[in-house]
């Protein structure tokens, strides 16, 4: 009997956590955890993924100084917050600039044993690290001082619209979490 009534206690707790993971609730209404994490997001790396791939392509085939032009004009049309880092980690305003000293959350993210971009909520605003890992091109001009596969990283900072994470896929998942944990209640009793 004893051991009916802790699996209706923990069904219920499983239950309760389930329900309130439908709405946006605080002191965690901001945070993206991985397990729920929205097809809404994956667009935003998406479209942060065509952004580091144009820049890039623009860097290599172009004048380096026209990949930057890019990547302000983007930002201003779409308030998007964009700043380039060297391997070293430190902020590079224009091609061949460096200022300021090395960001510590972007070096982390290129000294990992497989760099890889890290996404997150933050100030209310969806924040996300790419690294650049080196293409036969790349390195025709970055092996002179560097060894390494990453020869920099892109931060990317913008709104995000947190009604779209709270709507459809995820409480569509946690509904039904919530009607399987809520069942049938007289056979555990």
């Amino acid at each position: 009997m004893k051991v009916k009534i802790i699996f209706s206690v923990l069904i219920a707790a499983l239950m309760l956590i389930s329900i309130t993971q439908i709405f946006p609730v605080p002191p965690h209404a901001g945070d993206v955890f991985p397990l729920y994490r929205s097809g809404y997001f994956s667009e935003l790396d998406r479209e942060f993924g065509i952004i580091t791939d144009s820049f890039l392509g623009i860097k290599s085939m172009a004048r380096p100084e026209y990949a930057w032009i890019f990547l302000e004009d983007v930002g201003v049309k779409h308030n998007i917050g964009i700043t380039v880092y060297d391997y070293r980690g430190y902020r590079v305003p224009a091609p061949g600039e460096k200022t300021g000293s090395p960001d510590r959350e972007v070096l982390k993210v290129m000294n990992s044993l497989t760099p890889k971009t890290n996404s997150e909520i933050r100030n209310g605003r969806y924040c996300s690290i790419m690294p650049l890992i080196a293409r036969g091109d790349c390195r025709f001009c970055h092996a002179k001082w560097n060894r390494r596969e990453v020869v920099g990283a892109i931060r990317f900072e913008r709104d995000y619209d947190a009604m779209i994470y709270y709507s459809s896929e995820r409480k569509i998942i946690f509904i039904i979490l919530t009607v399987m944990l809520g069942g049938d209640r007289k056979s555990v009793v």
